[in-house]
């Protein structure tokens, strides 16, 4: 706070008159203190209220103008009021204010046409295939949307002792023990309730793999939150112990303890504050306010975030539009593409490994011309590392329906039901590039989990639950493809001879699916019989010899059969 006061009072001097004759006239020095105080509180209103970093870049895009103007202003009026001072004077001071304010402007406005190939460097897009894409666990894939988990924790927020007294924060997924949950920390509704309030109460977790689980408010005190004011408001309280970092972010994240924390990822600009570059986060103990800076690398490893979305963001805009350079971008447009857009706040969606570490994932589709209408397929998509900030490019995924489109066909597939689609996001599940889809009522109730094949429309799954979803869309798989389905590398190849009890052969478009049933197995077995094509003279109180990936699920598909 006092490096804030101090910066404000130095840097008001700019505010006083750089032309000499202004402090020899009575009528003129008067008006000195009143310049000054002016200053020191557009100083304030920058650092203070504004929470500007206090770097040179940001001092010098803040002031330059402010002495431009005060040289226009300054030998204006003295020209109006002292006949000795000549003409020539006052046009050359107002002229240098002149030349300052339009050269700061042209080089704002032109600079970034210069910035091309910075910017598509810093994006360091690396082109990776499927073979670097592992799949991913079915029992931890996020299937709840997060305006069902905010919805969820609104309803619970009726818990509190003055629930009119707060809202919800941002709601993030993140990794806690394992398993993968939204996590909302719980905010003042103004400065009035934050005045009769001693803290914020705490958060609430919902789980973004499982929609049935209770969701769970978790009370525990919070003094320094983004909704506070004054000393108590988080990002002033870090810029207060900060003053030269870029603030870029700031998060809610809990640790394997629940303990809430808030993460600060900041940084430093370059090229003149046009690109953003993160060195690390701040960690800030909610309840004390004790702040931890951490350099990127060495972040604890319950971190989930340390490159926000908007980075991302921008980055995949990068990599898709300035690859060779700027004059590419407007005539030559070869090998361009874009973001598809979802209609969400972020064109970017968490994702997760078989590790459960965050990516941003967002697909891209072809560079559309302004008014053409949007590609319904994706050239490539991308995973942005949160923790790293690795941009891989899985450019193999061409020509598989975009992430708009999916939500289109889920969305159509319910039409009676006026069911929305919430942001889709992309794994590979079967060994199947797969649209993950959650659809919603009106009300943000999640109804159905929708899988969709990338590579075939027609290839689809749903149900109300993430199994029903999962054995559904194996069961499409294994009759309309000739493709093995493999769920990964988190099951084993199990071979079994055992005694068929009932058979059912489901002819459908030239394509006979056989799905039986084996005496002390609770489950349903499938199989293709163009893959097999002797498994359509299978009869009850055969033997048969099966293999297949033992994933747990109530429809199994069958890998190998020697009948």
């Amino acid at each position: 706070m006092i490096q804030m006061i101090l910066a404000s009072a130095l840097l008001a001097l700019l505010f006083l008159p750089l032309q000499l004759s202004w402090w020899k006239m009575a009528m003129f020095r008067k008006w000195i203190p009143v310049r000054y105080v002016i200053g020191f509180i557009y100083g304030l209103l920058l650092f203070y209220i504004g929470l500007l970093d206090q770097s040179l870049t940001a001092v010098i895009a803040a002031y330059l103008p402010i002495i431009g103007i005060g040289l226009i202003v300054d030998n204006t009026l003295i020209f109006m009021f002292m006949k000795t001072f000549r003409k020539k004077q006052a046009t050359t001071g107002a002229g240098i204010g002149v030349v300052i304010l339009i050269g700061f402007t042209v080089f704002w406005m032109l600079q970034p046409l210069f910035l091309a190939d910075v910017k598509f460097d810093i994006s360091d897009g690396e082109e990776v295939t499927v073979e670097d894409l592992n799949p991913v666990n079915e029992e931890h894939i996020p299937v709840v949307p997060r305006s069902y988990a905010e919805y969820r924790s609104d309803i619970l927020m009726g818990q509190l002792d003055n629930p009119a007294f707060y809202n919800l924060g941002n709601t993030r997924i993140q990794r806690v023990n394992e398993s993968l949950y939204w996590i909302t920390p719980i905010e003042y509704d103004g400065i009035f309730r934050w005045f009769r309030s001693d803290h914020a109460p705490g958060y609430i977790m919902v789980s973004a793999e499982n929609p049935r689980e209770d969701p769970e408010l978790v009370l525990t005190e919070m003094n320094y939150v983004p909704s506070a004011f004054f000393h108590e408001n988080l990002e002033r309280h870090v810029r207060s112990q900060h003053p030269n970092v870029v603030m870029l972010d700031t998060t809610f994240e809990i640790d394997g303890e629940g303990n809430p924390f808030y993460i600060v990822s900041y940084g430093h600009f370059t090229e003149f504050r046009r690109v953003a570059e993160v060195d690390g986060v701040i960690i800030v103990d909610p309840d004390s306010g004790e702040t931890e800076k951490f350099e990127k690398e060495a972040a604890p490893e319950w971190v989930n975030r340390i490159y926000p979305p908007h980075i991302a963001e921008e980055r995949n805009n990068w990599f898709g539009i300035y690859k060779q350079g700027l004059i590419n971008r407007f005539f030559g447009r070869e090998g361009l593409t874009e973001p598809t857009g979802w209609g969400e706040t972020d064109s970017v969606t968490g994702v997760v490994n078989q590790d459960l570490q965050l990516s941003w994932f967002t697909d891209h589709m072809r560079l559309q011309s302004e008014g053409q209408e949007a590609s319904r397929s994706m050239v490539g998509f991308t995973l942005f590392d949160a923790r790293t900030g690795e941009l891989n490019y899985f450019r193999d995924a061409s020509g598989s329906l975009n992430g708009r489109t999916a939500m289109d066909l889920a969305e159509r597939t319910f039409r009676r039901d006026d069911y929305v689609a919430g942001t889709p996001s992309l794994y590979n599940i079967y060994g199947q590039y797969t649209w993950v889809v959650p659809l919603m009522d009106r009300n943000s109730v999640l109804r159905q989990i929708m899988l969709i094949s990338a590579r075939d429309e027609n290839i689809y799954g749903y149900g109300e639950t993430k199994r029903e979803a999962f054995g559904a869309y194996q069961l499409e798989l294994s009759s309309r493809t000739d493709d093995d389905v493999v769920p990964g590398e988190y099951t084993d190849m199990v071979e079994i001879t055992a005694t068929v009890e009932r058979v059912y052969k489901w002819d459908r478009e030239e394509n006979v699916t056989i799905r039986i049933l084996i005496e002390e197995y609770d489950r349903i077995f499938t199989i293709n019989a163009s893959s097999y094509p002797r498994a359509v003279f299978i009869e009850p109180g055969d033997e048969i010899t099966i293999s297949f990936m033992d994933t747990g699920e109530d429809v199994q598909a069958i890998e190998e059969l020697d009948y």
